[in-house]
């Protein structure tokens, strides 16, 4: 969502710096629209403007809430991290699902997405301490520092999408819900086919918002395939030289979205982030995947508890952890500090196999186990194995790399399993299958290690 406002700010600025070249084009606009809508000096947006950072990444706070219509308008129940990293020229995203359990913090705990309304009520409607709240809350859950936030309002959705008439959307599933929630408490059935599909505000909102046919995770994915449309959408031809579009869009918001960036910071963000490749941009969530609370698939973190002991209330609590001790994120912070910190493990998506050198059964699968949750690309099939022809002094990482460069995916295996690496000549030393690129031998010392 972040991006998508930047993008916005920076047409915006491109579009007023072209007719700013053409002083009729300016005269006429100025004369048909009233350019004083955008109250913006051209020359300071060019001046460097002061972006807080930690270690090279600014971290930004995106919640998503309901519209004052909505019974519970100030519940967050779309909560992001953005984090731009100018090093590695890097965007991650990291979402956290809304029934997440958490100790507020105050004494008591509850699910997440209340975490912000309970702080307005605790200060008297006082919005900068009740995003404090949720910052604090999200630096256990993550161990980042948050530099800023945008907070809006879902109402911005539906007018933007109305303004640009209809977005284009890629549906990888078709989606069949049967209890979509209507009017006067009722419900109605949506289905959307898989495909390009053509969507309006009101398609976008419910394929944006079903839960029922699906998990929080999917839906989660959804929300970014349509931000991702509205984008490709605004930055058409069609829009870009649409000014009457431009204000509207501008307006809404204006109105819709509140955060401490102000505009040039956003405008210096926007012209970072839009030379970042695709490629390097990372989503990321956690999700309930795992199978008798051990063999977890992929960000698989969470699991749901017995809902009698909540009331019956959808809850998510951290594997192995209870609602007597909801803040002990020892997985999730490590977790994290990959997405984060070396967000090239999934862009670089190496390909890994394990070998036993010690007498431990199943050693190496368990260790392939826990790689493949932290999202390391462990095959499906034939990714570990028992191997006593070569011994080591120690367990190793062994990683071929054509240009001899140690790639980012060996530099987070080294801090997150053991600390020595070494580069091989040849395509790979023991697997036998041509892709894999990183060898982990599991030598004696695999008590040492990190996990």
């Amino acid at each position: 969502m972040v991006f998508w406002t930047l993008s916005v700010i920076l047409i915006t600025i491109v579009w007023i710096w072209f007719i700013s070249q053409l002083s009729w084009v300016k005269l006429w606009v100025d004369t048909m629209l009233d350019m004083t809508w955008f109250k913006i000096n051209l020359d300071d947006i060019k001046k460097e403007s002061n972006i807080k950072s930690t270690d090279w990444k600014t971290n930004i706070l995106i919640i998503g809430r309901w519209w004052d219509e909505n019974d519970a308008p100030d519940l967050t129940d779309s909560i992001l991290i953005a984090s731009i990293n100018y090093e590695n020229k890097t965007v991650s995203m990291f979402s956290v699902p809304r029934d997440l359990y958490v100790e507020f913090p105050t004494w008591w705990g509850w699910k997440i997405n209340e975490t912000y309304s309970r702080a307005l009520r605790l200060n008297w409607k006082d919005k900068a301490k009740a995003i404090d709240s949720l910052k604090e809350v999200l630096k256990k859950i993550t161990w980042e520092e948050i530099h800023y936030y945008v907070n809006m309002d879902f109402e911005w959705f539906r007018k933007v999408i109305d303004i640009i008439w209809w977005i284009q959307v890629n549906v990888p599933e078709k989606i069949v819900d049967t209890t979509y929630p209507w009017k006067n408490h009722t419900y109605t059935t949506f289905i959307v086919k898989p495909g390009l599909q053509n969507m309006n505000w009101e398609t976008a909102l419910k394929y944006a918002r079903s839960r029922h046919s699906t998990s929080d995770f999917d839906r989660s994915l959804r929300q970014q395939l349509i931000i991702t449309a509205i984008r490709e959408k605004a930055l058409s031809l069609w829009i870009i030289t649409s000014p009457s579009k431009m204000k509207w869009i501008y307006d809404v918001l204006k109105t819709h979205i509140n955060s401490d960036l102000d505009i040039s910071q956003m405008i210096n963000l926007a012209l970072f982030a839009k030379d970042i490749p695709k490629e390097n941009i990372v989503n990321s969530n956690l999700n309930d995947t795992c199978l008798w609370l051990s063999i977890c698939e992929k960000w698989g973190f969470l699991y749901v508890p017995n809902r009698e002991e909540f009331g019956w209330a959808s809850i998510l609590l951290q594997v192995w952890w209870t609602k007597y001790n909801p803040n002990n994120y020892k997985e999730i912070n490590k977790y994290t500090n990959i997405v984060f910190n070396f967000p090239q493990v999934y862009s670089e998506n190496l390909k890994i196999n394990i070998f036993n050198s010690t007498k431990v059964n199943w050693l190496a699968s368990d260790i392939a186990s826990e790689l493949k949750k932290y999202g390391f690309n462990i095959p499906k099939n034939n990714y570990s194995w028992n191997t006593s022809w070569d011994k080591y002094e120690k367990s190793v990482i062994l990683y071929y790399s054509p240009d001899w460069k140690k790639p980012k995916t060996v530099e987070a295996l080294e801090e997150f399993v053991f600390g020595w690496s070494k580069a091989i000549t040849t395509l790979h030393k023991y697997s036998s299958d041509p892709e894999v690129r990183i060898e982990i031998i599991i030598w004696d010392d695999y008590k040492t290690l990190n996990f």
